[in-house]
């Protein structure tokens, strides 16, 4: 009996173990003691994954209140997702009262606009590349990133790259206060699922290419149409020619 009911708790919990979840009202000093400048969003809970049939990674952030965009307190709130990619060296670093520990990759949004695109900061290479804006709905934000372009390899952005061994987790602050997830204090420690959360829709990127793909059925449809045509067209002035040649050779 007792193995039954756990078996049931197991399956009824199951949905919210997928995210990884942090306790809410928790934002506070970086540095973990006293006070500081700064109201971030409260972070409750995150989910990463690999979308795309492999060649992105994916993810869904959810705050305790609606996310407000741009932020109406200068300097903007920021939300980090810290990652650690295993072929490329690490790094660790202090930054106002936070230890930065064991990444190479950093995924930025900086709320200072709707339209603010999200920013891949390459810290060990000293470069970094804009791309696009992430989706922004009431109290959850959701972000994709190309694979190759989150790996900095140069190639087909749909190409698909081992995300596998990739390690992320999040950070978010305003000023000198920050909230991020339970345990992880700055370091990169989860893995991507590789199962897409049962709730999640089809991406964006999947719906451009549905919609890219019904404007190539209707192009092709409209240049049969058209080609049809012609040939009725054709058929029509050869019946005509044919007829005045037999006009012309019949005897008078």
């Amino acid at each position: 009996m007792i193995r039954r009911i756990a078996a049931v708790a197991i399956i009824l919990l199951s949905p919210l173990l997928l995210a990884a979840a942090d306790p809410p009202g928790d934002t506070g000093p970086c540095s973990g003691h006293g006070t500081a400048l700064g109201s971030p969003p409260d972070l409750v809970s995150a989910e990463g994954w690999i979308g795309e049939d492999g060649t992105s990674a994916e993810w869904r952030l959810r705050f305790a209140e609606p996310l407000v965009v741009p932020d109406p307190s200068m300097p903007a709130y920021r939300i980090d997702i810290l990652v650690r990619d295993p072929t490329v060296p690490t790094v660790t670093f202090a930054y106002r009262g936070l230890r930065y520990r064991d990444l190479n990759r950093i995924i930025r949004f900086d709320a200072t606009g709707p339209d603010q695109p999200l920013a891949l900061i390459f810290i060990p290479e000293g470069g970094g590349a804009p791309f696009d804006t992430p989706v922004i709905d009431g109290d959850t934000m959701t972000i994709l990133v190309p694979g190759r372009l989150l790996l900095g390899e140069i190639g087909d952005d749909l190409a698909k790259v081992d995300l596998t061994e990739m390690r992320w987790t999040v950070v978010v602050r305003d000023r000198d206060s920050c909230d991020f997830l339970d345990g992880d204090e700055g370091r990169p420690s989860r893995p991507l699922s590789e199962t897409m959360p049962s709730d999640v829709g089809a991406s964006p990127t999947a719906n451009i290419e549905a919609t890219a793909t019904s404007k190539i059925t209707a192009t092709t449809w409209l240049v049969l149409g058209l080609v049809a045509l012609m040939l009725v067209m054709l058929g029509v002035f050869f019946l005509v020619v044919r007829r005045r040649r037999t006009t012309t050779r019949a005897p008078g």
